[in-house]
């Protein structure tokens, strides 16, 4: 490998939003070498060193996208390219310059196994952010042997440690995230909740972050759990020392990052057994019952009374168990597995190809009608 570090273009949908995948790119950003990030779907429109916002809309054709992103990538060729989840490789591949080609996924394999054959023979390696999600993408392409294809622990901000809680008093219940209910499910918190009260649970639960279900979702639960919004780090980190637990209702996610802080200020993890995910692999070593049936809320609560009944001592232990696990997320560990992984890929043989795409009348018509009515065009070749 060379001792210069590569320049690397990162294609993303958003970097000035909150989410995992945007959390992330505060750290690529220390990434070694030059590190320029492409935003489709930004709504602040200012340009900055180092940050380009293509700003496509529901509205935006096909065609007008491939016209910005060839004027965007044009000063940038011969770089590593990174697309993120993937997203807008089949569209763009002919455009982006790419001395190689790469991408990281950042949930789990059922989230991405309708574009991974998209992308087969378009990259020269890909990130996962899970061991299953390695997997999947070594059973789909076979052409990405080796080190072609690694796992990376997402990475998480370590707290301090936890100041134990008096005794006594309601459980603490936590949620931080998007507001949402595709993906995260938010939905079944009203059922969830209905369901702790029936059963006698005396507990407290709170929500960090936002989205678009939010409106609809505090007007459903009616006062019945509070809702921080989007808060500084230091509060974030502030109101989860204090939660017991951390609750995900989640159809699929690669992290999550913040159940995985959540488990390191030494909440317990509670997370729906769907595989894919870091929160599959941990919730079970801290207890099998954290590990609960998909959108079974009665299981759910059932598992939540029955943990909780347990001497303080053993809650202990499994709050230390539940920190230790997640020690190896560090920023630290997963840049140096970033940083390694582009430089062998910018080192490799090159294997991708970037055929010509041609010009198609559904090119037309506008990304919301496409991705409603004829997803797959998006991962046409």
């Amino acid at each position: 490998m060379s001792d210069r570090p590569p320049s690397v273009v990162h294609v993303t949908p958003h970097v000035q939003a909150h989410g995992g995948t945007e959390t992330l790119h505060a750290y690529h950003r220390h990434l070694p070498g030059e590190q320029v990030f492409v935003a489709l779907f930004d709504r602040a429109p200012e340009a900055r060193p180092g940050y380009v916002n293509l700003g496509f809309t529901w509205r935006t054709s096909l065609a007008e996208m491939r016209r910005r992103f060839a004027r965007a990538f044009a000063p940038l060729a011969g770089r590593v390219v990174i697309y993120h989840d993937g997203w807008g490789l089949p569209l763009f591949r002919d455009l982006d310059g790419a001395g190689r080609r790469a991408v990281v996924l950042h949930s789990d394999p059922a989230y991405h196994a309708a574009a991974l054959p998209g992308v087969a023979g378009l990259i020269d390696g890909v990130l996962a952010i899970s061991p299953a999600v390695q997997a999947a993408v070594a059973a789909a392409s076979p052409e990405l042997a080796g080190d072609r294809v690694r796992a990376t622990r997402v990475p998480i901000e370590l707290p301090p440690a936890r100041v134990a809680r008096a005794a006594g008093g309601p459980l603490i219940l936590g949620y931080a995230g998007r507001i949402e209910r595709a993906q995260k499910r938010l939905d079944r918190l009203p059922g969830f909740l209905r369901t702790l009260r029936a059963a006698g649970v005396d507990f407290r639960f709170e929500l960090i972050g936002d989205g678009a279900y939010r409106p609809a979702l505090a007007r459903e639960l009616a006062g019945r759990a509070h809702l921080h919004g989007w808060v500084t780090r230091a509060e974030y980190r502030r109101i989860m020392a204090g939660w017991d637990a951390v609750v995900f209702f989640s159809d699929h996610e690669g992290g999550p990052i913040s159940l995985l802080e959540g488990m390191a200020a030494g909440a317990l993890p509670f997370y729906p057994a769907q595989g894919g995910s870091w929160a599959d692999v941990y919730a079970p070593r801290v207890d099998p019952l954290c590990h609960y049936p998909p959108a079974d809320l009665p299981a759910l609560v059932r598992a939540i009374q029955t943990i909780f009944q347990r001497p303080a001592a053993q809650l202990e232990q499994l709050r230390a168990r539940s920190r230790e696990l997640v020690l190896a997320h560090s920023p630290e560990n997963y840049l140096a597995d970033c940083g390694d992984f582009i430089g062998r890929v910018a080192a490799a043989e090159r294997i991708s190809a970037s055929p010509a795409r041609a010009t198609r009348a559904s090119d037309r018509l506008p990304l919301g009608w496409v991705t409603r009515m004829t997803p797959g065009l998006l991962n046409r070749r």
